[in-house]
């Protein structure tokens, strides 16, 4: 009775648009879910690239109080923000830098609205414009892993404005080697940006890298399509075996 009921209601939400999900299933909440796959793991080492003015710290530190944090954000203007909001949060490291595919300097297009900043043209999709070029540092994460001595990584979490394959390639070694356990990034449909990688060569690369997708989580429309979204990717060594603590 009590099943048909809760049937007979669902159908009527989904009638007008809407859907009742029982609360705290896998694929509901990425913190929640990232939680519970790092199994009770209270200090994890989290790289958060593409940090913008610190929106991701907040999230991470409400779910792990005691994470390290390195965050990236290679907009010097913008890099000032992130600093001061994250200067009295324990234990967490901004750099002015950005993540790639290999070392180097790239010209960063910075955008009017500051989370539209990319290494990529914009697209017909897109908003904001371009007020101006810096030339920003890049690293790969294995080597900024190397020079930090960081072994594991807990959460990469890559939010780069269709940039996101690069900073992938460049933590080839981490990932080859099993050394990071879980991914968390933004994936584009729409055209925002000019030249971005698309859902299939991201998808492609993380599970040939022995990830699997856990779940999309909140989803953003344009034009009544699907624009862009977030997913969260588990390496297959770490779904089956405890997830290594983080050096005291």
């Amino acid at each position: 009775m009590i099943k048909t009921l809760l049937k007979l209601i669902r159908d009527q939400f989904r009638n007008i648009g809407y859907d009742v999900r029982k609360m705290g299933r896998t694929g509901e909440n990425p913190f929640a879910d990232m939680r519970h796959f790092l199994k009770g793991e209270r200090s994890p080492l989290i790289l958060d690239v593409g940090a913008n003015v610190g929106q991701s710290v907040t999230h991470f530190k409400r779910t792990f109080p005691g994470a390290t944090i390195h965050s990236f954000e290679p907009s010097p203007t913008t890099f000032a923000t992130l600093s001061k909001n994250c200067a009295r949060i324990p234990g967490v490291t901004p750099w002015n830098l950005a993540a790639g595919s290999s070392n180097g300097k790239l010209p960063l297009l910075e955008n009017t609205c500051s989370d539209m900043t990319s290494f990529l043209q914009p697209g017909r999709d897109g908003w904001g414009a371009i007020q101006k070029t810096t030339i920003v540092d890049v690293v790969t994460l294995d080597e900024f892993a190397r020079e930090k001595g960081i072994n594991f990584i807990h959460v990469l979490k890559s939010d780069t404005q269709g940039y996101d394959l690069e900073v992938f390639k460049g933590a080839a070694s981490l990932l080859s080697s099993n050394n990071i356990a879980l991914i968390y990034c933004e994936v584009t449909f729409s055209e925002m940006y000019k030249d971005s990688a698309k859902f299939d060569q991201i998808f492609t690369y993380l599970t040939g890298h022995n990830f699997t997708l856990v779940s999309f989580y909140r989803k953003y429309f344009q034009n009544e399509t699907l624009g862009w979204t977030d997913m969260l990717f588990i390496n297959n060594t770490h779904n089956q075996h405890p997830v290594p603590s983080q050096p005291s």
